[in-house]
């Protein structure tokens, strides 16, 4: 099973303080989940931008999935 959602870049680089310092207000995180191969990707993009025209970076699966059910399991 894939989960895609979307989610304010402040919000999904909280613990990454590097990220979190040049995010900006309207930047934007698509995550996508893969449940099966246990991955998580994003890509970070601004808002009024298409994210297709960025590349996906993997990021760490359990906090990627953490976060999700933070949210409320957003794209289920």
């Amino acid at each position: 099973m894939k989960v895609q959602f979307t989610v304010e870049a402040k919000k999904y680089f909280e613990v990454d303080a590097e990220r979190l310092e040049r995010a900006k207000d309207d930047d934007l995180v698509l995550v996508t989940i893969d449940f099966e191969d246990r991955k998580a990707d994003y890509i970070w993009y601004s808002a009024g931008e298409n994210p297709a025209n960025f590349p996906a970076e993997e990021d760490d699966f359990d906090g990627v999935v953490a976060l999700w059910e933070e949210l409320g399991r957003p794209g289920e």
